[in-house]
């Protein structure tokens, strides 16, 4: 395993540990479908939540969320919809959030309905 999947894996066991102390229920992680991969999927009140983690070191170059281009927005949201379909949730509101974790400042910067 790469460097980089551990650091990914790592912050994503941190949003998932933020997200739970926020009342969320983590549904799925890691949903791979050849259009792509979301990163959790959560069930919060009446809403399912897509949540892309981006994990960095720090904020020194950039805010990890502009990583999640129009073309990302895309794949997500297709993959959401065969999720959708898959699990029979034809009737949740949904919601596209981005989790930034930032390892050096043990920080978590969440951004409800980023797309």
């Amino acid at each position: 395993m790469t460097q980089k999947r551990k650091r990914g894996d790592f912050g994503e066991d941190l949003a998932q540990k933020f997200l739970i102390k926020k009342g969320y229920q983590i549904l799925d992680r890691n949903y791979l479908k050849k259009l792509g991969e979301i990163d959790i999927i959560a069930l919060y009140e009446d809403m399912i939540v897509f949540v892309e983690v981006k994990t960095r070191k720090n904020f020194k170059y950039s805010y990890p969320s502009e990583a999640v281009d129009k073309y990302k927005q895309r794949k997500i949201k297709n993959t959401a919809c065969i999720y959708l379909e898959e699990k029979g949730f034809t009737d949740y509101k949904i919601r596209f959030d981005v989790c930034e974790v930032y390892l050096e400042e043990r920080k978590i910067r969440f951004i409800e309905n980023a797309f």
